[in-house]
């Protein structure tokens, strides 16, 4: 069984996974090693099944059956965390399986890296079921925990397993009627690199494709872009988001941000009084992990691990090295759209300058 699962939440590009890689090394957690998309959309919880609404869920939804399907799946998926993978594990793992059918290109390894182990022309576009419909994955594409499953042992005692999902930010009401006694790590980041982020995300040719979804698409700076951009939406579903589907990418990028982290940040304060629940910023993980640590493992019961002494972080990335002024590259469009989301900014405690 689940007990006290710790769900961290926060809007795509946040810093979600640098903070569940940090939690997995303790030894004392549990982790599917991946975005649970394929476990939550299941059984009638697809937006496709929902009108196309958004990714939302609420204690509604959260019935007996989907509560038990939910908890063998998740049970089903459970690993140790492991040795984190190195690039050259990585691809000695993509040399392997590339020789039964699936694209190295869509994996989470540096480009550099994999251009030099797998020459050749780069494909582009969603990758799709062999009759084209939608993957239950969202690339970048991840590799398995290392670690043993949990023995029936283990299991009948209850383990404590670490999530992520970018969906989970609209979904906390039915994450609570399902899990009453759930820790939550709420993350949030600077509105300039996350927006910036959003961006690179929307234009990589290969990545981070989630639903072709009924709406056309005319987002000026995506969709005359790809022939793939009047269809396929990038990352979660955010209430909305037809009222967005004219935008710019910028501004798409920005409203994003805006409901994604009043989704998070409403949470965190309603969550606050009951002790379950911590909101720390990404440039406090970046700046002192250590401390930032501390106060994640006090919120959700968890002792203090050797491995957070360290400052060194989990290399969390997406063919790109992590740079602090990759959001320069938009800088002009960002700027012209940071007005919509200042008093939210602000709010988060970030400079509204």
């Amino acid at each position: 069984m689940l007990k006290q699962p710790i769900f961290i939440v926060g809007h795509p590009r946040s810093g979600t996974s640098l903070v569940r890689s940090l939690i997995e090394r303790s030894e004392h957690v549990w982790s599917i090693g991946r975005e649970g998309k394929p476990i939550w959309e299941r059984d009638g919880l697809h937006p496709s099944r929902r009108g196309w609404h958004s990714n939302a869920l609420d204690a509604s939804d959260a019935t007996p059956e989907v509560a038990a399907r939910l908890d063998a799946d998740l049970l089903a998926a459970a690993r140790r965390p492991g040795a984190e993978w190195s690039v050259d594990d990585k691809l000695d793992y993509l040399d392997f399986i590339s020789a039964q059918g699936p694209q190295p290109y869509y994996y989470d390894v540096p480009l550099k890296a994999l251009r030099q182990r797998f020459p050749g022309e780069l494909p582009e576009g969603p990758p799709t079921t062999r009759d084209g419909g939608e993957l239950d994955e969202i690339t970048p594409f991840c590799f398995p925990p290392r670690g043993p499953r949990p023995t029936e042992a283990e299991l009948a005692d209850g383990i404590r397993l670490v999530e992520k999902s970018i969906q989970s930010c609209f979904r906390i009401p039915f994450l609570q009627a399902l899990y009453p006694d759930a820790k939550y790590v709420f993350v949030v980041r600077d509105p300039r690199t996350s927006i910036g982020s959003l961006m690179d995300a929307w234009l990589n040719p290969r990545m981070f494709f989630s639903y072709p979804v009924p709406e056309p698409l005319r987002i000026k700076g995506y969709s005359d872009v790809f022939p793939w951009g009047k269809e396929w939406w990038n990352l979660s579903l955010p209430p909305g988001w037809r009222d967005w589907v004219d935008l710019p990418l910028a501004e798409v990028c920005a409203r994003n941000w805006l409901a994604h982290n009043r989704a998070v940040l409403d949470a965190a304060r309603a969550l606050a009084p009951t002790g379950n629940s911590v909101l720390v910023r990404y440039e406090d993980v970046q700046a002192d992990p250590v401390a930032t640590m501390e106060a994640v493992a006090e919120a959700v019961d968890l002792p203090f691990a050797d491995a957070w002494g360290r400052r060194d972080l989990p290399v969390v990335m997406t063919q790109t090295v992590p740079d602090p002024d990759k959001w320069r590259r938009h800088e002009q469009e960002i700027r012209q759209v940071l007005p919509l989301v200042a008093d939210l900014a602000e709010e988060a405690g970030y400079d509204r300058a």
